[in-house]
């Protein structure tokens, strides 16, 4: 952007001049939805980073909030702030039905405003209720509905909340005394769960970024971007069933697709009715089976959600600029081919025989006659085209990943155990010491005296 000046003398002096700040203003809006519960029903006790608007429309609610119940009637509101522990349960005998929405402001000096509001109950009857209950029957309204196009109604929602977050605005600002905190939390500052939850947003949006966008390395959309990774696979979970997507099942389901598979890594998962798409990123040496993982998870939540789900597997790769190609060889595994087609895609994600061979490397690593030749062997295949098929699925050699893995496992060795160096050398492979000690230096940056000097002086 180029601002024009006066200090040429091209243009008339200014005679009076007021600069807005900058600012950054951005608010998420995620986990709503309304219910109706029978007799009995309760949530268990449980808290999260952000702030929870939870309205009854119809019976009664008790709330236990950091200790304190509060019990609603229809058309209360009940205001829970971040961190909060609280649950909740259906307090009459009949069906109860209640709103809930939790947003997140990005916004230090909004959060920590909103974050003021001590009182916790509104009733019905309350100035803001008044002010509020006509824009959430809107927002329901508009989801309960059946669109004119798709964008129209994400506009519409987000006007809403929009108006919903304006006049929780004006009440915060209604108040005279600043609400501390817990803690007595400085202006501004957020907790550690509402930093992770926005770092796990952000890279939600990065990895949607990657599989919607041709690859663009000036843009600087690499690995630098992500979380550090050796392979990284993707797939696409389909579901067509409509009431799945207008229940809470769908982010339960988000959930544990990362709980589940975090062992593997970070698990980035995007919903996109009717796709779930997600790239695992792992830093494992040896390729993990992970279409076996996703086939037994996808038989596991069609047991468990009742409802049949077709799944499209990407493939993994070693290179972000393939995110695309698998993303889109995923959604051609599913049949929409409309949009691929007339594209030249690269669907160089790692083969059945690379991955046998990083898993056999990861286990025999100690082996000290492992090599090219016995693996190909071992393979059924030419020792050339094994190594072609490294380099070209992996963007590294087979000498690469073998040093790689030898020197990772020596350095858990060295941390692990109190093992001579030598003997680490020969456990992890290497027969010459001094060999062993230079390829140690070359890959590590210092010897491996100096290395466990360093750990032992933590």
């Amino acid at each position: 952007m180029t601002w024009q000046t006066n200090r040429d003398g091209e243009v008339p002096e200014v005679i009076h001049e007021i600069i807005l700040e900058s600012f950054r203003l951005a608010f998420q809006l995620l986990g709503t939805h309304w219910r109706t519960v029978g007799k009995g029903w309760s949530y268990k006790e449980h808290q999260h980073p952000l702030l929870e608007l939870n309205i009854v429309l119809q019976g009664s609610q008790s709330t236990v909030i950091t200790g304190k119940e509060y019990i609603q009637r229809a058309g209360d509101l009940l205001l829970i702030r971040p961190d909060e522990v609280h649950h909740s349960r259906n307090a009459s005998d009949e069906a109860m039905t209640y709103f809930s929405m939790h947003l997140d402001v990005d916004d230090p000096d909004l959060f920590c405003l909103l974050s003021r509001i001590e009182q916790h109950l509104f009733r019905a009857e309350s100035p803001t209720m008044q002010q509020l209950m006509p824009h959430i029957e809107e927002l329901m309204e508009i989801c309960s509905g059946e669109p004119e196009s798709d964008i129209a109604r994400r506009l519409d929602i987000r006007v809403k909340v929009m108006q919903i977050l304006l006049i929780l605005t004006m009440e915060a600002r209604s108040l005279t005394q600043p609400y501390s905190g817990s803690a007595g939390k400085p202006q501004g500052e957020s907790s550690v769960p509402l930093l992770r939850h926005r770092e796990q947003s952000s890279l939600e949006k990065k990895v949607q970024t990657l599989f919607s966008e041709p690859y663009m390395r000036d843009l600087q959309r690499d690995e630098a971007t992500l979380p550090s990774f050796r392979w990284v696979g993707v797939f696409t979970f389909q579901m067509e069933d409509k009431p799945f997507w207008q229940s809470t099942d769908r982010f339960w389901m988000k959930e544990q697709l990362t709980e589940d598979m975090k062992e593997l890594g970070t698990v980035v998962v995007i919903d996109d009715p009717p796709f779930m798409n997600a790239a695992v990123l792992t830093s494992r040496h040896a390729v993990p089976n992970m279409e076996e993982i996703v086939l037994k998870k996808k038989r596991e939540l069609e047991e468990r959600l009742g409802i049949p789900i077709k799944l499209g597997f990407g493939g993994i790769t070693a290179a972000v600029s393939e995110l695309r190609s698998l993303y889109l060889n995923s959604l051609r595994q599913l049949g929409h081919t409309e949009e691929t087609d007339g594209k030249l895609l690269r669907y160089e994600f790692v083969s059945r025989i690379i991955r046998s061979a990083m898993q056999i490397m990861e286990t025999e690593y100690g082996d000290k006659g492992l090599s090219l030749v016995s693996l190909a062997k071992r393979l059924g295949v030419t020792p050339n085209y094994l190594s072609n098929q490294f380099s070209s699925q992996t963007g590294a050699t087979f000498t690469h990943h073998l040093t790689s893995i030898r020197i990772h496992q020596a350095i858990r060795l060295m941390r692990e155990t109190n093992l001579k160096i030598y003997q680490v050398g020969e456990l992890v492979g290497y027969a010459d010491h001094t060999y062993f000690s230079r390829l140690f230096k070359l890959t590590v940056g210092v010897s491996p005296a100096k290395y466990r000097l360093s750990e032992q002086s933590f």
